[in-house]
């Protein structure tokens, strides 16, 4: 049975009511940059980690100390968790569904969930760069571009954990940037950072140091992309799968 543990280092009481924003690497890292960026940006501290039965077998040196693979944030009336692998397949159900309730049982205010939307379906002319979608819960403003066009599909954990959401009454966004499929694209993790704070959380968004935080973490994030590319690698040798 998946075993999925999240470990706080503050008491629970501190993310009472918080905002939770969150993601998964997938395409452009979206998932991924965009929490870190926050997390950076916002000069939160980090509040916990989360244990899975079977963890990602990598860590990573970022600006502020060594990165576990699955870290909890928080400050300013926020809660991010950044993602820096994808939970093994057969631990993605138990992951989303304790982050889910961890969501519900700190009353968080609603949760903003973020990934990349692949290029392919970008339509010609855009002028937003993203699109989005809300559950049931959520009856919050919603960003300025349109809902994600019917027909199209979210997979892999961001789709679970919009299901668990939904299951435990936790009002919810998605926020998907149009983004390239490989690789890590700055550009689109920057709209996603400037919808998020901008349009969702009403925040004055820093967006040149968040340019200048982009442009030193660049060379950094690339490495960092590497390391856990390789790890999926290893992983799929090993027989497991990774996708988003």
């Amino acid at each position: 049975m998946a075993r999925v543990e999240v470990v706080l280092r503050v008491p629970q009481e501190e993310l009472k009511g918080t905002a939770l924003v969150t993601g998964f690497p997938g395409f452009g890292k979206i998932g991924y940059v965009v929490p870190r960026y926050l997390a950076s940006a916002l000069g939160l501290t980090k509040a916990g980690y989360i244990i899975t039965s079977r963890m990602p077998s990598v860590i990573v040196m970022e600006d502020d100390g060594v990165g576990l693979p699955f870290e909890v944030y928080h400050g300013g009336g926020l809660t991010v968790v950044v993602n820096r692998a994808v939970p093994d397949p057969r631990d993605q159900v138990a992951y989303c569904n304790e982050l889910a309730s961890l969501a519900s049982r700190v009353g968080a205010k609603y949760s903003i969930l973020v990934g990349g939307l692949s290029r392919e379906y970008e339509p010609p002319d855009e002028k937003y760069g993203y699109r989005w979608l809300r559950n049931t819960h959520y009856k919050g403003a919603g960003p300025r571009a349109p809902q994600i066009d019917q027909g199209l599909g979210v997979v892999g954990p961001l789709a679970l954990l919009h299901i668990f959401m939904e299951h435990y009454g936790v009002p919810s966004v998605m926020v998907l940037p149009y983004s390239s499929v490989t690789g890590v694209d700055y550009d689109s993790a920057l709209v996603g950072a400037r919808v998020i704070l901008e349009e969702i959380l009403g925040l004055s968004a820093p967006l040149a140091g968040l340019e200048q935080l982009a442009a030193r973490q660049r060379e950094e994030l690339e490495k960092i992309a590497e390391v856990l590319s390789q790890e999926e690698e290893e992983k799929q040798r090993r027989g497991g799968t990774i996708f988003m």
